[in-house]
């Protein structure tokens, strides 16, 4: 959000003290090409130039003709990859970007692995592995001393002094009383609401002109805390809501190359879990529900039965919910009882990743309640979402409030990055059970 993003830091971080009072090596620290170049460096050319040394000490350090220069690009390629999924994931929010460092390096080699595989290319361990360890190692490495060593200073106009006091996010937030200052800021936070005069514009005029950022200060809050505020007269620009029509496009493409891979893993986990099921309680081994979808439009929803089909009560799960049946609840904790919903992917009501679909009753009881709750359908609504990793399960209207609020969020920033990262914080909250009923 803040200049230019540092590879595997949230974008906020940039500068703690005035330019002139910093170390050259933290100048370095917070600049992109130094992190990539010295990732090229240490993991790419320094293992290149001792490998004709090593060759004669085991079959790790072989060298084959044919493949060493595809196998050395393969690992630039690789890297290079990998630092600009960081740079990308690690400016959201909510994000503690070092955990995506190993995801995004194991990614982007196995990708490399596997076109070097189907061009029939032999591989050199040497130069891959070798590569991913000091890579991973000094992005870690980097990731920490950024944390020590670099912390933002963010001005503020018309802005309270306690603004900052309730947002996540190691910055150190200013006041600033007097159109004039004799230090460095990495960027400015303006209520636009506030009454500004001619001195004050001319000051957030230089600003702009020295390079440094000026934000609104809904921006801010947006970046920080991953939500996106509406209020019901709010001056708000609807616009920047409707999402990516080209990116729409390209996910569900997406969306459907996934299907058969995955569906055909999933088979064997849906045929254990209806067995396991029509043994602990008589019913069907499908639950279907009328649910709210993409632009609006209901649709039919497959999970695996996971309470008796004796029990009455709400369309929602409650907490420690008695309708839940032994085995349903595992199936709940895992997400198992959604494997199913690979179907709605197949049909075109679900996406992968997208605000989860509400049953049709909620969806028209928070509509009433809830000003542009219908927004979140400018997306299809997928199996796992924004607000799922962040929220779990939610019931309540205020609590709707805030899940409308991440919902759109991920319709204001709809991107591929987007998509990526809640994939890692699904795997996350499916191995700790978040968010479950």
């Amino acid at each position: 959000m803040l200049n230019r993003p540092i590879v595997s830091m949230p974008r906020q971080a940039c500068r703690i003290w005035p330019k002139s009072r910093q170390t050259l090596f933290a100048q370095l620290l917070a600049t992109n090409r130094f992190v990539l170049s010295m990732a090229l460096l240490l993991a790419i050319e320094l293992p290149a130039l001792v490998h004709p040394l090593l060759a004669d000490f085991g079959r790790w350090f072989v060298r084959e003709a044919e493949g060493d220069k595809a196998s050395l690009l393969g690992a630039a390629a690789a890297l290079v990859g990998a630092h600009l999924a960081l740079q990308q994931m690690g400016s959201l929010p909510l994000i503690q970007s070092r955990t995506l460092i190993l995801p995004a390096f194991f990614t982007t080699f196995s990708g490399v692995i596997v076109l070097l595989y189907a061009a029939r290319v032999p591989l050199e361990p040497y130069h891959f592995w070798t590569a991913f360890l000091i890579g991973a190692v000094w992005y870690l490495v980097v990731s920490v001393l950024r944390a020590r060593m670099i912390r933002p200073i963010i001005g503020l106009i018309g802005v309270p002094d306690d603004f900052g006091s309730d947002l996540p996010g190691n910055v150190v937030w200013i006041g600033l009383t007097d159109p004039e200052i004799d230090y460095r800021l990495d960027a400015v936070v303006v209520d636009p609401h506030a009454s500004l005069d001619l001195p004050w514009s001319s000051f957030i005029t230089r600003l702009v002109l020295d390079g440094i950022p000026v934000y609104h200060r809904t921006h801010i809050e947006e970046g920080l805390t991953g939500r996106t505020h509406f209020e019901r007269h709010a001056d708000n620009n609807f616009g920047a809501l409707l999402p990516s029509l080209l990116y729409l496009r390209i996910k569900r493409g997406i969306d459907l190359l996934a299907v058969a891979p995955l569906g055909l893993l999933v088979l064997a986990a849906l045929a254990v879990a209806a067995v396991a099921i029509k043994l602990d309680s008589p019913g069907p081994v499908l639950f279907r529900q009328t649910r709210m979808g993409f632009r609006g439009r209901p649709f039919t929803c497959y999970k695996l039965r996971t309470m008796r089909v004796d029990a009455g009560g709400p369309a929602y799960t409650r907490a420690n919910d008695d309708r839940i049946t032994r085995v349903g609840r595992p199936l709940r904790k895992w997400r198992i009882d959604e494997l199913p919903q690979i179907y709605n992917v197949f049909k075109g009501d679900l996406s992968w990743i997208g605000p989860r679909p509400e049953a049709l009753s909620l969806a028209q009881a928070y509509a009433a309640e809830v000003p542009f709750y219908d927004y979140r359908h400018a997306v299809r609504p997928g199996i796992s979402g924004w607000a799922a990793v962040h929220q779990g399960n939610v019931a309540l209207v205020d609590a709707a409030r805030i899940k409308l609020e991440y919902d759109f969020y991920y319709i204001r920033y709809f991107s591929i990055w987007l998509d990526l990262l809640i994939l890692l914080k699904t795997a996350q909250t499916i191995i700790s059970g978040f968010g479950s009923r």
